[in-house]
């Protein structure tokens, strides 16, 4: 019953989130089509809860014909995405056809970042616990990492998290998303003042109750 309401619950924000949210998709699609031709959604297997495949669904932002043979996650300054596009990744707007993945079951709003099926089959014993948690839109690691992901440091941190979850820490995370984000547009715009880090540690230290060492 419990799940039930949950499903219900975030199924319901989902499709409401939708409808302020398509005038945005809308335009920046077009500014990514305008930029680099090409088809505007993505879709990519990903892996969920309990190892299922399904696609997840995106906004295009890589440059049409981006070498494949580049590192799956996205580094720092990559030169698969123009700055316009880096723009848009960095307000989360390529994000939002997801909210169909989270009216679909596949998804969640909170949860860790789902990974690309070659990604999950070099996972250990150990990391493959991250499969017992549906995927999510936002999570602890999409708020400490953003460019330059190291996988097993993500999974570390996701694991930290989610095997003891709590309400607060949703909360924490709900909070602290919007902040970040802007700090990431704002590191767009005037990179010589606002720096996109590799890491916030100070924030997987605020959302895990962990004290700062002195």
């Amino acid at each position: 019953m419990k799940h039930l309401i949950a499903r219900v619950f975030q199924t319901t924000i989902a499709v409401l989130f939708l409808i302020p949210a398509t005038p945005l998709f809308i335009i920046a699609g077009i500014v990514v089509k305008i930029d680099s031709p090409g088809p505007l959604l993505l879709k990519q297997k990903r892996v969920g809860k309990n190892g299922k495949i399904f696609r997840l669904y995106k906004m295009r932002t890589m440059k049409r014909g981006a070498n494949g043979n580049l590192p799956m996650h996205t580094q720092v300054n990559d030169p698969r995405f123009s700055p316009i596009c880096r723009f848009i990744r960095a307000t989360c707007i390529d994000e939002i056809p997801q909210l169909y993945n989270i009216i679909k079951g596949e998804m969640a709003f909170i949860g860790p970042r789902p990974e690309r099926p070659p990604i999950v089959e070099a996972y250990t014993p150990r990391q493959k616990d991250i499969l017992n948690f549906t995927p999510g839109l936002f999570g602890i690691s999409q708020l400490v990492f953003r460019e330059g992901v190291v996988v097993s440091e993500k999974i570390e941190v996701e694991l930290k998290y989610y095997e003891n979850r709590n309400l607060f820490g949703d909360i924490k995370i709900l909070i602290y998303t919007p902040i970040v984000l802007a700090s990431h547009v704002l590191g767009k715009v005037k990179p010589d003042k606002f720096a996109t880090n590799h890491k916030h540690a100070w924030l997987e230290k605020v959302i895990l109750n962990e004290r700062t060492s002195s």
